[in-house]
């Protein structure tokens, strides 16, 4: 999120008058519908059998020789310190499990034709199907009891072990050691910790163990947030609305309307019986604040419910970003049930613990992740857990909305270095970019633009560079079958402008690897109530919970007619290259984000562009 100067001025709340257009519209998107997308031949979507049934397919022992333990690339790595040996540390041990075999049948779950189409498998089949034995998961949770780890969870779909123990005893019983690092970066500093060299593990439990996660503390998830402490003069009184769409700000009611929102709620979709997740790490919110959006929106207030993952986040305002998240998902979908799932830290381990819970619960049908990090501030093992739990969040189903980054082409914050922001990046998270949008005084949307820098914006990145875009310099995510399309092979190089990967090598896109992001949303001066004041809110952060809440309101008219969940990226693409994507989506062709272009169809700034939430609907409920 990013947010500026409160604001006082007045504005009135005009209502949308478009419904001919609307009308006339849905009339040429029916037509276009009904006229299966190349591949998917109408009667091979529907040849699907009554139940899904996947065979067992054991994860096979790990060799000898594969890394448990990784650390990221890190240039210019100050001095290091001994770790103190009475520190408890957390950590997260990755289990076996077949992930090619997953991903093999999650390939089969999106692609038309295949018996498992569109057969989303629950929990408990994918368990059941990929998981370890009980036998395999005892014999590890036995060893590190047996040297000292307390044991505080096991994962239910048998992904991992989360243990704590002193450094001491981790140092000991893993053969390696610890070293403390504090690094400038940017403005501030960061503080962190790195392992040096590998574990040695007795082989029967080495076989076992996939990766430990949480010896390298480097990666930090920051929400795509800028803002500016309120002081006293720019609260709002209880019940004061006159500020609220001051200054052109962007009310829900025109969100609503640009995005077709409106046309759901006049066909009684409001989220009644649907679940929408939100993710905050160490961000709580002030209900009060919350209640004054809802009271000044005239939208009754959500249903909301706190899950305290990873322990319990100390009350307060927070930096804005839950409250963000929070007003425009519940006002957007206003009778939805809201999930704020809760941790302590913004860190790998506490993300992938709240990932974990989601698809286990599998209670979701979209998940709205704010929060994200430069590619290269993980390791390898870091992002491939992260890319297992999205994996499976996409095989139940679970559409997961997370923001593209608010710097740019440059998610380290520095002129140049042009890098792609995880998690957006793993090809099963729906990545969002950000646009500048613009309404009519009957809140029809008129212009829209990719959000791109910000005026005053400086020389290191305080989330006002513009939409998060590029291609990932991660060789672990080949660009997917599925994405293709007009404008995902426009070429662009990075020599001339000295726009470079950390390598210090021109950029080439595209390069074989996932891009992004795939999709974007208003991300740039929206009203939102906060810390007792109304502010000037975007970034990426807006445009991922006003996608959630419109794939929610989706998802409730295809369980209405018992058609599946939108689901994943794959559906999005195939949609996009549907003779009727003109009406389901609007293509954003002007802007730029520091090096890529907005440009007809797909492109690196604001994918396939904004939605038309209803026109989606349509599309997919005649399919």
């Amino acid at each position: 999120m990013s947010s500026s100067d409160p604001f006082r001025a007045g504005v009135s709340l005009p209502r949308y008058r478009g419904a001919f257009l609307a009308s006339l519209l849905l009339v040429l998107l029916l037509s276009a519908c009904l006229f299966p997308g190349p591949g998917s031949p109408e009667a091979d979507r529907h040849a699907t059998p009554a139940a899904t049934v996947v065979s067992r397919q054991a994860p096979t022992l790990l060799p000898d020789n594969h890394v448990i333990v990784d650390r990221p690339i890190i240039h210019n790595l100050p001095p290091g310190q001994a770790v103190p040996q009475d520190l408890v540390l957390p950590l997260t041990i990755d289990l076996l499990y077949n992930d090619t075999a997953l991903e093999r049948t999650l390939d089969q779950i999106y692609t038309p034709g295949s018996p498992l189409y569109r057969h989303y498998l629950t929990p408990q089949q994918i368990r059941q199907a990929f998981g370890p034995s009980d036998e395999q998961i005892q014999n590890v949770r036995q060893w590190f009891s047996s040297q000292g780890y307390r044991i505080l969870a096991v994962d239910s779909l048998a992904t991992s072990l989360r243990v704590e123990a002193s450094v001491g005893t981790i140092e000991h019983s893993l053969h390696l050691q610890l070293q403390q690092y504090i690094q400038q970066n940017g403005p501030s500093s960061q503080k962190f910790y790195l392992p040096t060299g590998q574990p040695r593990l007795p082989a029967h439990i080495a076989s076992l163990v996939q990766s430990i996660i949480g010896l390298s503390t480097f990666g930090i998830f920051q929400p795509e947030l800028r803002s500016q402490q309120p002081g006293p003069a720019a609260a709002a009184k209880s019940g004061d609305c006159h500020q609220y769409g001051a200054r052109q700000t962007l009310t829900h009611a025109q969100l609503a309307a640009a995005y077709q929102f409106d046309q759901l709620y006049r066909h009684g979709l409001q989220g009644q019986g649907i679940s929408i997740g939100i993710l905050e790490l160490n961000e709580p919110f002030d209900l009060q604040d919350v209640a004054q959006y809802f009271a000044c929106a005239g939208v009754q207030p959500p249903s909301i419910e706190v899950e305290n993952v990873v322990g319990k986040v100390a009350p307060g305002p927070g930096q804005g970003e839950a409250a963000l998240d929070l007003e425009l998902a519940g006002s957007l979908a206003p009778q939805a049930h809201l999930v704020v799932y809760q941790a302590q830290k913004a860190s790998t381990q506490d993300m992938l613990a709240i990932f974990q819970r989601v698809a286990a619960e599998n209670r979701l049908a979209a998940f709205s992740v704010s929060y994200g990090a430069p590619e290269d501030a993980l390791s390898d093992n870091e992002q491939l857990s992260l890319a297992r739990a999205l994996r499976m969040m996409a095989t139940e189903g679970i559409s997961v909305l997370v923001s593209s980054g608010d710097c740019g082409a440059f998610s380290e914050r520095l002129p140049n270095i042009a890098l792609v922001e995880m998690p957006s990046a793993i090809p099963y998270a729906i990545a969002v970019g950000g646009t500048t949008l613009q309404v009519n005084v009957h809140n029809e949307r008129t212009n829209e633009t990719a959000w791109g820098r910000m005026a005053g914006a400086g020389s290191f990145c305080q989330n006002d560079w513009g939409s998060g875009g590029g291609v990932t310099q991660s060789s672990l995510f080949k660009r997917p079958s599925w994405q293709t399309g007009p404008g995902l092979n426009s070429h662009y190089d990075g020599t001339a402008g000295l726009i470079l990967t950390p390598d210090l090598t021109p950029v080439q896109a595209p390069n074989g690897l996932r891009q992004v992001p795939d999709v974007a949303a208003a991300a740039d001066n929206i009203a939102i109530f906060w810390h007792g004041r109304w502010v000037r809110a975007g970034g990426t952060s807006a445009a991922a919970p006003i996608w959630a809440a419109g794939l929610a309101l989706v998802d409730q008219g295809l369980r209405q007619l018992q058609k599946p969940l939108f689901g994943s990226t794959p559906t999005l693409y195939w949609l996009a290259n549907h003779p009727g994507r003109s009406q389901l989506l609007n293509d954003v062709v002007s802007g730029d984000n520091g090096f890529y272009r907005a440009t007809p169809g797909w492109d690196y700034v604001t994918g396939w562009g904004s939605p038309n939430f209803f026109a989606l609907l349509q599309c997919l409920q005649s399919a």
